[in-house]
């Protein structure tokens, strides 16, 4: 049965009628009209305006409760054929996203089939998402393999406070028979210094106008109409800042397009029929901007009414219970300090593999006797060759967390602790030891030339990357399985260079880096970089930097997909 309702931006009762389609005889089924692919003109509602404030809105409509059943049994097999523009669209909404947050926790409300989460999954976010259709949320979980997808409202998530780096509102916010309520929820998980991003059909466009109470924005599932100065008024009432609102481009094929225009002109039906015998062309991405949508990134407001929130704890994710650490260990004739490396490794390690680079002393005989899982090339793969291989059976074997260390005990071991408990609170994807925090370098033997030129390099390093590291070239590091599974290191060198384009493929993928002191020993046992080899790899990170340089101006490389 249908209810009258208030404004629910000021809660006057007082309206006029902007368009009246509304027959007291509802259907009892309007589920089809929920499908975002929907094309229905002319429906049978009432669209008012409130003569307090301006907000436009349904007036009568269903019972939320009818409402909610209506999504939660919701399935759109068209949708899925829009999966290459949907991707697209969610891209174009990132790449937005990341001039405010580069990084962190995104929760994508209303996330549907779950595309735009499993493009920020990609992009080293860590993704949670809300939907009610029970189709969607089976797509999101099992064919996407997305983790985190709550089935139900965003309360029925109970999300802790100052959860959330990131919330993506697309295309739901007209739908909700609260809106005002959900932006107030929204705030209350959004860390500080977040950002949400929401969109929504614009009532005051110019396609609007033109096509009135045919224009495809009105529908049966959309209970509010905003524009520009409602959108903004609500943020601000509930809390927001709006830092940028403007129009936006949506991706779809040449054929769903044609299926719009087809509910608004059957003599346009000679396209259809074109694309029917052309599918190749049928499938071709059009974006295009025709200024009826509404796109708005805002900030939590830092009025003094906001202020216990704004200062409120920032929650953490309580860690796994039991997370396996591998300690891998990259050897080439490590005989003579194999046994002091291992001594000095903590308890509580659940798995040491070592990959031995064709040495040609008794260190894989040494390793086996020690009981270490050991892995033995057939021919010398270099350094970066070495590691690739070492990743690769850890993950194998299901490790959450990859300790590299060096065999040659010029690292010390005892900090493998300090360096895995960052990844373990969630805090970092990858934890390095630095010898130049604390002198611990020059404290440690390290040659002066060595120190200045690590100095040099890191300083450029920083500069070009966009984010602070006192060191890049250190050989104790640890790594989340999240990082090793983001990054294609495959494609990497085999050579020194390895560690730094593993460094640079983390920053394209927005992942998250701390360090730790580290104490090194330089002696004559201990394997080390000479001049001219130092001299080529301080090159080849020259070259992974413009690499990067121009992969951020547009240049493809594989080797950072």
């Amino acid at each position: 049965m249908p209810i009258k309702v208030l404004c629910n931006l000021c809660g006057s009762d007082h309206y006029t009628v902007v368009y009246d389609a509304f027959v007291k005889e509802q259907k009892d089924n309007y589920s089809d009209a929920y499908k975002k692919t929907d094309p229905a003109l002319n429906m049978e509602v009432r669209i008012v305006r409130c003569s307090k404030c301006g907000l436009i809105y349904m007036n009568p409509r269903e019972e939320h409760s009818r409402i909610q059943k209506n999504y939660i049994a919701l399935a759109d097999d068209f949708y899925l054929q829009e999966e290459a523009g949907l991707r697209r669209s969610a891209d174009l909404i990132l790449k937005k996203l990341r001039k405010f947050n580069k990084k962190g926790r995104i929760l994508d409300v209303g996330c549907a089939t779950g595309f735009l989460l499993d493009q920020a999954r990609k992009e080293g976010f860590e993704v949670y998402g809300v939907e009610l259709s029970a189709w969607a949320v089976d797509h999101a979980k099992n064919k996407l393999q997305l983790p985190n997808i709550t089935q139900g409202s965003l309360k029925d998530a109970n999300y802790p406070a100052n959860f959330f780096d990131a919330v993506i509102f697309k295309d739901v916010i007209e739908h909700l028979t609260e809106p005002k309520e959900a932006l107030e929820e929204i705030r209350r998980v959004l860390k500080p210094s977040g950002v949400i991003c929401c969109n929504t059909p614009d009532v005051d466009s110019l396609a609007s106008k033109v096509f009135g109470s045919r224009w495809w924005g009105i529908q049966q599932s959309h209970l509010y109409y905003f524009n520009k100065q409602s959108l903004s008024a609500l943020f601000e009432t509930t809390g927001f800042f709006p830092l940028q609102i403007r129009s936006y481009a949506r991706t779809f094929t040449l054929n769903y397009w044609a299926y719009k225009l087809l509910a608004y002109r059957s003599s346009y039906g000679f396209i259809r029929s074109w694309l029917d015998k052309n599918p190749s062309w049928a499938k071709k991405l059009l974006c295009i901007d025709i200024g009826d949508q509404i796109e708005i990134f805002a900030r939590k407001s830092r009025q003094l009414k906001y202020l216990h929130e704004l200062e409120s704890p920032i929650e953490r994710e309580k860690p796994k219970e039991k997370m396996k650490v591998s300690v891998v260990l990259p050897a080439y004739n490590a005989a003579s300090t194999l046994k002091r490396t291992l001594a000095d490794v903590p308890p509580g390690i659940d798995e040491i593999i070592l990959v031995d680079d064709v040495s040609k002393d008794n260190t894989v005989d040494l390793a086996r006797s020690l009981g270490l899982k050991v892995f033995v090339h057939t021919k010398n793969t270099g350094y970066g060759g070495n590691q690739k291989t070492c990743y690769k059976n850890a993950l194998a074997g299901g490790a959450d967390i990859v300790v590299m260390l060096h065999p040659d005990y010029q690292y010390d071991p005892t900090a493998i602790n300090q360096l895995i408990e960052p990844i373990k609170l969630g805090r970092a994807d990858a934890v390095f030891g630095s010898r130049m925090m604390k002198g611990g370098a020059l404290e440690g033997g390290m040659p002066m030339w060595k120190h200045n030129a690590n100095i040099l390099l890191t300083a450029l390093e920083n500069v070009v990357l966009g984010i602070y590291l006192t060191e890049y070239h250190s050989g104790f590091r640890a790594y989340s399985a999240k990082y090793l599974t983001s990054v294609n290191y495959e494609l990497n060198s085999d050579g020194f260079v390895f560690d730094t384009e593993i460094i640079v493929q983390g920053v394209v993928k927005y992942m998250k880096f701390e360090e730790v002191p580290i104490r090194t020993r330089y002696f004559d046992e201990a394997s080390s970089i000479k001049l001219w080899p130092s001299i080529v790899y301080g090159l080849n990170i020259l070259k992974t930097l413009f690499k990067f340089f121009l992969y951020k101006r547009g240049f493809k490389f594989k080797q950072f997909d």
